[in-house]
């Protein structure tokens, strides 16, 4: 294959493009799983989170009788860990797991994938909160016992399948959301410095075009739609913007992120989910705070951070370590969190020094920042 030299002199091969094969969302569309399952499989294992069996167990199994399914239900409750996959896949019973559907949070769709991946068979992800763009992607995280992300597994292709009912999604605690639109606001920044610099997405190439013009996207609709779909979710209603918005966390942050790549702001995120106090909070509200730390490293006169700063407390996402319950950090805590995000394997996606002393010194403007705010 031939190679060439992009606008920063980096030696590239061909680009790659991932996404899911199928998308569907609306309100109500968790009863038309059992078709679009139909097209992958005749006898699928549905692993799905223990907590909601009671909530969705009736309306799953009449989807699946409607296209004539026999399906096998594999509740979860636990880590996930490669023995816990491992545990989930002994449960398979024979003759089924043709197709393997998750259906919950995270942490179910990512035990889906891990048993998707053990039995080579296609995965189906039905995600019931909206708080990372998890869903669509082919990567799931594996953790230690404890509690710790160790690695990442791979399946061979994006799931055959996102099938996302929203009015399901606004049954969820309101956190959730707000937690995906911490992870997804961040695509857009973080696609634009891996472009810019020497980065390299998630699959290991340069990034696609494509990704950058999505992840921009992606923050236009939470910037125009956040505030008025965390109210209206709030309110219990399902709105065009809470679609707008669901649509962005789900889609077309996880379609940014694949194919523009992650950088500081993922970063952060290494320190932060080991943190004092910081740790109990969901993976978006660390990288709501990491953008900013992102974009305090980068300083780019083009950023309006003042804007950044006002959508995340407006829809109630840290602007501080102190809203992550981290008061008064010390400066060894915040030079460890320096440490352990210039040690993440996206921090030489951009265009600027990521070292450890330079994060460590974002981190400290951002607290001034506040604390600046504040007088």
């Amino acid at each position: 294959m031939s190679a060439a030299l992009d606008g920063v002199g980096v030696e590239r091969a061909a680009r790659r493009f991932a996404a899911p094969q199928q998308y569907v969302q609306g309100p109500g569309v968790f009863d038309e799983l059992g078709p679009i399952v139909a097209e992958h499989g005749a006898r699928p294992v549905v692993v799905i989170d223990a907590d909601i069996v009671e909530l969705l167990g009736e309306r799953l199994t009449a989807s699946m009788a409607l296209a004539g399914l026999t399906h096998q239900v594999v509740p979860y409750r636990g880590p996930v860990t490669r023995a816990h996959i491992a545990t989930t896949v002994d449960r398979v019973a024979t003759g089924f797991g043709d197709v393997v559907v998750g259906v919950g949070g995270g942490k179910a769709l990512d035990v889906a994938k891990g048993v998707a991946h053990r039995l080579g068979r296609p995965m189906i992800s039905v995600p019931t909160t909206a708080s990372n763009d998890g869903p669509t992607a082919s990567i799931y995280a594996l953790y230690d016992d404890e509690g710790r992300l160790s690695e990442l597994g791979r399946l061979p292709s994006n799931p055959a399948a996102v099938v996302v009912d929203t009015k399901v999604i606004a049954t969820a605690p309101i956190r959730f959301l707000v937690s995906g639109i911490g992870d997804a606001l961040s695509k857009k920044f973080e696609a634009r410095s891996c472009a810019r610099g020497r980065g390299v997405t998630t699959q290991g190439t340069r990034p696609l075009i494509i990704g950058e013009v999505i992840a921009d996207g992606c923050s236009r609709v939470l910037l125009r739609d956040g505030v008025a779909a965390v109210r209206d979710v709030i309110d219990g209603r399902v709105t065009a913007e809470v679609e707008a918005v669901v649509e962005a966390v789900i889609l077309l942050s996880g379609i940014g992120y694949e194919n523009g790549g992650l950088s500081i702001a993922h970063c952060m995120t290494r320190g932060l989910q080991v943190g004092r106090g910081s740790s109990k909070h969901l993976h978006g509200f660390h990288v709501a705070y990491g953008l900013l730390v992102q974009l305090a490293l980068e300083d780019d006169p083009e950023v309006d951070r003042r804007e950044i700063r006002d959508f995340l407390t407006a829809v109630g996402l840290p602007t501080s370590l102190a809203d992550l319950d981290m008061p008064s950090p010390t400066s060894q805590e915040i030079a460890a969190l320096g440490a352990a995000a210039a040690a993440a394997p996206h921090a030489a996606n951009t265009w600027v020094d990521a070292s450890a002393t330079r994060i460590t010194a974002a981190i400290d403007a951002v607290e001034r920042q506040v604390a600046s705010d504040g007088d």
